[in-house]
């Protein structure tokens, strides 16, 4: 039994050291080679749309608009679809268009409309309204980190390369729940972006993300996602294959979103955890999937050997455990936190094994609540 148990528990620990070596660590490994490298990516200048949809977001329009409106780039605008807002956002809008010839504002006028029906309509409206050939999403509430952002985006873009998946860090905020977001966004900005580099890739986030605006038209759009909640998460899971989406990885590629509100992320995990059950490629969900598994069953073997090490006096046992234990948490350690101090997602220190434990936990919550009102119980 001891035998079993510790083969077992072992098992766990390589599982684990493979997902943290494989893929949590692999974005920011590839990021110090190019920079090792002087890497030279595709110098391309396109015409490019930023889209942004807004929905009552005067204030965070106010803060982070102007970021993207002054961008060192030659050709480019801005679109802002105005969708249905009843604050004053219209107001605003008209008036920085007045010091910002690239800001081109429509809307979308407000109704009772299902809102998630409404967004992929907003959003279909400004990329029909776009004039530049590459489209480039984010949102009201993210704003670039530098001037070069659209040109980091536009190196990564190629005659081969028509997607460009790039990186969105949380801004720490005081809310406890900030601090489990920006781990739960940390590991899977990691994740997507490993497999892209991998080539598997499988999804991209609208806070950033840059793709031809050929490649909308030519999947007709949503409309095979029009009465699929974040459908446009599914979209972006159709268009993207394995030779023409590229990952940019330069720190003036990342965009900084605002998340001081426990309903923004709630939504937001529920609606990926939607779209995902739709999407092309299953491997990436059940590959995550088997990680988390692993985190808890070694968790939990963790504790059930120690208890009987000690029950038993088996001092041998409860070291070798203990070990294996802290060697994990050592890599852990210095994987998620080289890579969280580069992609600007926070220090993970004493709170990395909390955060370790919670942040599936949220995600299971967030999944089993979203059933629960589809299906009528409260």
């Amino acid at each position: 039994m001891e035998i079993a148990g510790m083969s077992f528990y072992l098992l766990l620990f390589l599982v684990q050291l493979f997902f943290y070596l494989n893929y949590y660590g692999k974005p920011y490994s590839v990021a110090c080679k190019r920079e090792k490298d002087n890497y030279k990516p595709f110098c391309s200048k396109p015409k490019v749309s930023v889209i942004i949809v807004s929905e009552n977001a005067e204030a965070e329009l106010s803060e982070n608009l102007p970021a993207v409106l002054t961008q060192d780039y030659p050709d480019f605008e801005v679109v802002v679809v105005n969708n249905g807002s009843t604050d004053e956002s219209e107001t605003l809008l008209r008036s920085l268009q007045l010091k910002y010839p690239r800001l081109y504002v429509t809307c979308l006028p407000y109704s009772n409309d299902i809102t998630f029906v409404r967004r992929k309509l907003a959003f279909t409206i400004g990329i029909k309204a776009a004039k530049g050939d590459v489209l480039l999403f984010t949102e009201a509430y993210s704003r670039p980190v530098s001037d070069q952002w659209i040109s980091s985006m536009m190196e990564e873009l190629s005659d081969e390369k028509g997607v460009v998946l790039g990186y969105s860090f949380y801004a720490g905020a005081k809310p406890f729940f900030n601090r489990i977001a920006r781990f739960d966004n940390h590991l899977f900005s990691m994740q997507y972006m490993a497999m892209a580099l991998k080539g598997r890739p499988f999804i991209g986030i609208y806070r950033n993300l840059a793709f031809r605006k050929r490649l909308f038209f030519d999947n007709k759009g949503f409309a095979s996602f029009l009465n699929l909640e974040n459908g446009e998460d599914a979209f972006i899971n159709r268009i993207i294959t394995d030779g023409n989406t590229s990952v940019a990885l330069s720190s003036d590629s990342f965009v900084e979103s605002l998340n001081d509100r426990f309903s923004l992320w709630e939504q937001t995990k529920k609606s990926y955890s939607i779209a995902k059950k739709y999407f092309k490629r299953k491997t990436p969900n059940n590959l995550f999937g088997l990680e988390v598994i692993t985190r808890y069953l070694f968790y939990l073997t963790l504790i059930v050997l120690s208890a009987y090490s000690v029950m038993f006096y088996h001092w041998t046992l409860l070291g070798v455990t203990v070990l294996l234990f802290l060697f994990r948490l050592l890599v852990q350690l210095m994987i998620i936190n080289k890579a969280a101090k580069y992609f600007q997602s926070g220090k993970f220190f004493f709170s990395l094994i909390l955060m370790d434990i919670l942040q599936p936990f949220y995600n299971f919550k967030f999944r089993t609540c979203h059933k629960n009102k589809v299906t009528g119980y409260r």
